[in-house]
């Protein structure tokens, strides 16, 4: 295909399968705008890599991203793969945009988000690198740019991916009820650079390089994405009572100060199952395997305008 200034890959069924049916209603304001464009939908789960890899390698100037946080790590795995370190990201968010563009900053206003694209900031952001157990027990690897976690928020996630209706943040807090009521905490033991392990028993933990996860949970309220750390959040042992009454402080930004919750920095983290038990790791809002996980950043390795 001939690649324009601005390619946009989109993946059609974020959003509940909002978005394709919102760039079809926006699509010629947006060339009204930018001018002429291209641009490629996804057709499966990891179609996204494929993509942004091959217009990485043909050298455009601008990506840009039309979906949830899945669909930008997707991308982003495509742009790192292609080894072009030049090529500038941008999100459009049309309503489906994920925690990750809560972190950004991008604005679900159309017209804002065009200034945004064509004249916004520039950020070289970090990613973090991630080797685990995948769901068919092989040791496998791969990009992150907003959060990896395990626990209770792994079981959320793989219930929601599950289900054949979502409806976005409701879905993740309908999900996070059933699961307060039914989830055993887990026992592991978290590696932090060289240090010695710490022993957790816990309710769910997040490797963030953004703030958000779970449609505006602020499980990381510290964590920037392109200060050269991860920011790690642990949720200890709470029981259903706190479970309930503590969870509200993951939306007021008081997490870090609540009872039973833990927060460190480091480059490289590695966490284990410290029983048998299996514990569920979700990756930018993707159920992708279990532990055992290792995470390690890579400063600013991509550059974000936004």
């Amino acid at each position: 295909m001939e690649y324009e200034k601005y390619h946009f890959i989109i993946n059609p069924t974020s959003g509940g399968g909002s978005a394709g049916k919102i760039w079809g209603q926006t699509r010629n304001y947006v060339e009204s705008q930018l001018g002429k464009f291209s641009f490629e939908f996804t057709a499966s789960k990891g179609h996204g890599i494929e993509l942004a890899k091959r217009a990485s390698e043909k050298g455009i100037e601008r990506l840009v991203a039309i979906g949830g946080d899945g669909s930008i790590s997707e991308i982003i795995t495509g742009v790192m793969q292609s080894g072009n370190r030049d090529i500038g990201i941008s999100i459009l968010n049309l309503g489906t945009g994920g925690d990750f563009c809560r972190t950004l900053g991008v604005s679900g206003d159309l017209k804002i988000a065009l200034k945004q694209l064509t004249s916004g900031k520039t950020i070289h952001a970090d990613i973090g690198i991630l080797n685990y157990t995948d769901n068919d027990g092989n040791n496998s690897i791969r990009n992150f740019i907003n959060i990896a976690g395990c626990g209770m928020a792994g079981e959320v996630v793989k219930s929601i991916n599950q289900s054949k209706k979502r409806f976005g943040s409701f879905s993740y807090y309908i999900s996070s009820v059933k699961q307060l009521l039914s989830y055993k905490n887990k026992a592991v033991k978290i590696f932090l650079d060289n240090a010695p392990p710490i022993s957790h028993r816990i309710v769910t933990i997040a490797i963030a390089n953004g703030k958000y996860f779970g449609g505006g949970m602020q499980i990381a309220p510290e964590a920037k994405n392109d200060d050269g750390i991860f920011h790690i959040t642990v949720i200890e042992d709470w029981n259903l009572f706190k479970k309930i009454f503590l969870s509200a402080n993951l939306y007021n930004g008081k997490i870090l100060k609540t009872s039973g919750v833990f927060s460190y920095t480091a480059k490289k983290v590695r966490i284990e199952a410290d029983e048998d038990m299996a514990a569920l790791i979700d990756c930018d809002g993707e159920d992708i395997g279990s532990l055992p996980m290792e995470a390690r950043v890579v400063p600013s390795a991509v550059k974000f305008i936004v």
